[in-house]
């Protein structure tokens, strides 16, 4: 059987994320894109033994951009944070889809967001709760529905995703 590389890059192929240790790693990108007019999607699903971590990568500080305040101005508009909730609901169909979850792990969603100037305590906490308004918890309450859909919701820096997540770096190229 064939080793599957777990070395991948960010779409601006600035930043190498090194997943070897993991079970797994999913890139939905080419299936979402076949239904791109309905389907988001974040830009990896790592498997570990007991949860699948959906991550999504923002990088405002991307080199040589044309207009590097452009990132902070999509961070205070609404639409910017039903997109980042859409890829969640996009990728869950998509795993759900390939059976990428069938013994019911844990499935947690990290936004790895750098912006430049970084954000404060405050700032984080304020889009992290907006955004949790928007993510599927409710449904864990329901008795109708009968598996977790999200157990919980991080928003990090890179920094902070060194601290939680050691055993995959990610590296500046």
């Amino acid at each position: 059987m064939e080793k599957k590389n777990k070395i991948l890059w960010d779409e601006n192929r600035q930043m190498k994320f090194d997943f070897s240790s993991a079970l797994d790693v999913f890139e939905p990108h080419e299936l979402a894109n076949l239904y791109s007019e309905y389907l988001s999607d974040v830009d990896f699903v790592v498997e570990e033994k007991e949860k699948l971590i959906c991550l999504e990568y923002k990088n405002g500080n991307v080199k040589n951009a044309d207009n590097p305040e452009a990132f902070n101005q999509k961070l205070i508009r609404e639409e910017f944070w039903k997109k980042i909730a859409r890829k969640f609901y996009g990728t869950l169909f998509l795993i759900w889809a390939c059976n990428k979850n069938q013994s019911d792990k844990l499935v947690q969603y990290v936004l790895l967001m750098e912006s430049n100037p970084g954000m404060d305590a405050a700032l984080k906490k304020r889009f992290t709760m907006k955004l949790m308004r928007q993510l599927p918890f409710k449904y864990n309450t329901r008795s109708e529905i009968q598996r977790k859909i999200i157990n919980e919701f991080c928003l990090l820096d890179l920094k902070e995703w060194k601290e939680k997540y050691p055993q995959y770096p990610i590296y500046d190229v």
